[in-house]
């Protein structure tokens, strides 16, 4: 379900990224195309009610149906993106300040790469600087 301020959910914003490649068969026509893609048929048959009515996504009638990304929902996808990369930047920027304390060069490279790929939060890339351990649990 979309949240007021207009953000998508993980399951959707993966949804809406997976038919900008291309259309997909109805959930309940084709749930094996779905699994493929990380994606569960039953939520995502859950969740397209809410995609259909905010006009991000239509079903073109067939045999079977089709799921198809909207221009709005292509929008929307872009934009959810460019706010992530937006986070993403701001971590980075934010993260200079660390650096710039005196860390160690190589445990800084490391976490500044982590930090820009997404992989590491803010706290995590400094964690790692500071103690040499993200505070993410391995299994």
């Amino acid at each position: 379900m979309l949240v007021l301020s207009g953000q998508l959910s993980p399951l959707q914003q993966h949804l809406l990224q997976e038919l900008d490649l291309c259309d997909l068969p109805a959930p309940e026509d084709a749930p094996e195309a779905y699994l493929v893609r990380d994606l569960d048929a039953d939520e995502i048959r859950d969740a397209l009610p809410t995609l259909v009515w905010a006009g991000l996504v239509e079903r073109r009638d067939g045999v079977p149906d089709i799921l198809a990304l909207t221009p709005l929902g292509a929008a929307t996808l872009r934009a959810a993106e460019c706010d992530e990369l937006a986070a993403r930047l701001s971590a980075v920027a934010a993260f200079a300040d660390t650096v710039s304390t005196g860390a160690e060069p190589r445990a800084a490279g490391l976490a500044l790469r982590h930090l820009a790929e997404g992989t590491w939060t803010l706290e995590q890339a400094r964690s790692y600087v500071r103690t040499g351990e993200t505070g993410i649990a391995r299994s």
